[in-house]
């Protein structure tokens, strides 16, 4: 039997635990929720530490708090190297606390864990504040979106140059709570899958567009591992403060203090009233990583796979085909029109049938990529 390891990290508020937990009523994995294994080794030397005390812990006591990690570390590591299977190490990368940043993994710890996979589970900023509001650790205080932007690209970008510490590289996956288990399932016990990105329209579409796409992006998981970038529902609160600046600019007169927000999840739709000033000062930020997110995803997949039924073409799908031939990736397309030479010099392969296009990624799932 064969033994993989993965390291999954996710900001607080992501519910990366519980996304775990649900993958572990399908399969059978070994897990190690790093802290749990720090407070046993606190307890050893007398510390009594909780998830409401532990970082003003780390803040007085960084020193002694490392050293339980790195026992913690070993510990788990020993486990691993008696034990086949996969081992998955559940913590966040990133913390912040009282305007300082700790780092809940080092370099050579991770060296010597020696994953297979780094997996960063990610979930919307609105989604994320809801769960630290009725987590009793983090509750007291009010995060503004802004602060949880910079807190998601700090655990992005640090988990991804863990990643790159190896040659070759680790894989490096960022998953969206909203695919549900079944990439996650994938992803871990599934690696015989390609994986790809599923590229299409968002801006101006209507919700049976999106089941469309969600039908097209059901037939391929079948064969394949599938990213779909609109999982993670921040764009629409870039959407929302867009119509609504773009609005302010016509009529000439201020924001409201309020926006209302309406994400449509997979189990309902949820209707949200954020202050905008809240979203104001966030807004660059998440523009700017709906980009780098969109293309780091893009870079750990195999193919990118364009689904446009309409004419008119997306800005953004066409910057995610440039995107993906620059790192070398192959780009299928269903587009039932005639392309324009930009549009067509950016794709592997055409199809203005959709069935057809089906039946060529699965006749080629599982082989070397085709042209």
């Amino acid at each position: 039997m064969s033994r993989t390891v993965v390291i999954c990290t996710g900001q607080p508020g992501t519910g990366r635990d519980e996304y775990l937990q649900e993958l572990m009523s399908k399969r059978d994995f070994h897990y190690y929720h790093l802290f749990d294994y720090i407070v046993k080794e606190a307890e050893k030397q007398g510390y009594t530490l909780n998830k409401l005390n532990v970082l003003d812990f780390y803040d007085s006591k960084p020193g002694l708090l490392e050293s339980f990690r790195a026992k913690a570390l070993k510990r788990i590591i020993e486990r691993i190297r008696k034990t086949d299977g996969v081992h998955i190490i559940s913590t966040p990368y990133h913390f912040e606390w009282k305007g300082k940043y700790y780092e809940g993994l080092r370099q050579e710890e991770v060296k010597a864990l020696n994953p297979d996979i780094f997996l960063v589970i990610l979930d919307d900023l609105i989604r994320v504040r809801e769960r630290l509001k009725s987590d009793p650790q983090w509750r007291e205080y009010d995060f503004t979106l802004v602060e949880l932007a910079h807190w998601r690209r700090a655990e992005i970008t640090g988990v991804y140059n863990l990643s790159r510490l190896f040659t070759p590289h680790k894989e490096f996956f960022l998953v969206a709570r909203e695919h549900g288990v079944s990439l996650l399932e994938d992803l871990i016990f599934n690696r015989h899958k390609k994986k790809v990105y599923l590229s299409h329209p968002i801006t101006g579409e209507d919700k049976l567009f999106f089941e469309g796409v969600r039908r097209f992006a059901e037939t391929l998981r079948q064969y394949y591992a599938v990213f779909d970038p609109y999982m993670i529902k921040d764009w629409d609160m870039v959407e929302a403060w867009r119509k609504m600046r773009n609005e302010a600019l016509m009529m000439g007169r201020d924001l409201p203090d309020r926006i209302n927000v309406e994400i449509e999840y997979a189990d309902s739709q949820r209707s949200y009233e954020l202050e905008s000033w809240d979203i104001e000062t966030a807004i660059k930020n998440i523009r700017a990583q709906i980009i780098d997110t969109d293309y780091k995803i893009i870079e750990s997949c195999d193919y990118v796979i364009v689904y446009h039924p309409r004419e008119e073409i997306s800005a953004g799908v066409m910057c995610e085909m440039i995107q993906a031939k620059g790192m070398a990736k192959f780009v299928y397309v269903y587009y039932p029109f005639e392309p324009s030479p930009f549009f067509e010099w950016y794709s592997t392969k055409i199809f203005h049938d959709e069935d057809e296009m089906i039946s060529f990624l699965k006749e080629i799932a599982g082989k070397e990529t085709v042209s």
